[in-house]
């Protein structure tokens, strides 16, 4: 492998390269989105946005992971702030193509 050569950790990440799949799905939306927002010069929502992910998509669930030590929990917790960040990003969307259009329409 190109990281490691040790057994051990070769014969275990075969258990976690399953959670590839929701994070890089969710993490890219999330990101196209944050260029979006960065392009609008949207600062603030891009704060509100992360802040509300971490809180309520990524805090409750790594709490459990670390409790339990579950790493599959705390791949799930990435998940969902990845999650949480795209669904709270597409909600701007609308806000903003409707402030773009009245700033364009002719009198």
């Amino acid at each position: 492998m190109f990281l490691s050569d040790h057994e051990p950790i070769l014969a275990r990440l075969n258990h976690f390269v399953i959670w590839l799949l929701p994070i890089l799905g969710f993490g890219s939306i999330a990101y196209m989105l944050d260029g979006y927002f960065l392009g609008l010069t949207q600062g603030r929502i891009l704060r509100q946005s992360s802040l509300m992910a971490a809180i309520i998509g990524f805090m409750p669930m790594a709490t459990i992971a670390w409790y339990t030590h579950s790493n599959h929990l705390l791949w799930l917790s990435l998940s969902l702030l990845m999650l949480a960040r795209g669904m709270t990003l597409s909600v701007q969307v609308p806000k903003t193509l409707a402030t773009a259009g009245a700033e364009t329409e002719l009198p």
